[in-house]
């Protein structure tokens, strides 16, 4: 079973996939993928992703063994997999996080306009898959790998996912009072 970790920068994907690879688990990056398959380019310090060709070259191909295999990136849930985890978090907080990483004023408000409408979650939600949304506010990531390695078992099982379906965070009140 491979699962797509994803949220908008700055949410805690990494620290996530840091988690469950020191628990064991078989954690992949989109960044070491692409740059494993050759779909990437670098612009500058950052590297674009191109999601299609690698899709394309991951498609039929598992990545999964046994055990389940996570796919951590903010592009994880437009590649093939069997589950998508959508981490979301305040755009207050995620301001906070995001500040140190020197953006600048134009992508750090786009980051927290996608964070408040849920960008992530809107296209995780339309690839069909399984999705689970978390709001990691007061999380620590000891506390959020395990509610993710519970939420990959009822997902095996074909258990409901309640309450983290999608829809159940909503920051639009905080985004809106920005304006």
């Amino acid at each position: 079973m491979d699962i797509a970790i994803t949220g908008t920068p700055g949410t805690g994907k990494t620290a996530l996939g840091e988690e469950l690879s020191r628990r064991g688990h078989t954690v992949l990056s989109v960044r070491d993928l692409a740059l494993e398959h050759e779909c990437a380019l670098a612009d500058g310090e950052e590297l674009e992703v191109d999601v299609s060709s690698l899709a394309a070259k991951l498609h039929g191909h598992t990545i999964g063994l046994r055990e389940p295999v996570f796919i951590e990136g903010h592009l994880s849930h437009l590649l093939p997999a069997d589950m998508v985890i959508v981490l979301r978090l305040s755009p207050s907080i995620l301001k906070e996080r995001l500040g140190p990483r020197g953006y600048g004023e134009e992508k750090l408000h786009e980051n927290l306009e996608a964070e408040g409408v849920g960008v992530c979650l809107s296209e995780a939600v339309e690839t069909g898959l399984p999705v689970a949304e978390i709001d990691v506010d007061s999380m620590s990531k000891d506390a959020l790998a395990t509610l993710v390695l519970e939420l990959v078992n009822r997902c095996r099982g074909s258990e409901a996912l309640d309450p983290y379906v999608p829809g159940s965070v909503d920051w639009l009140e905080e985004v809106s009072g920005w304006y």
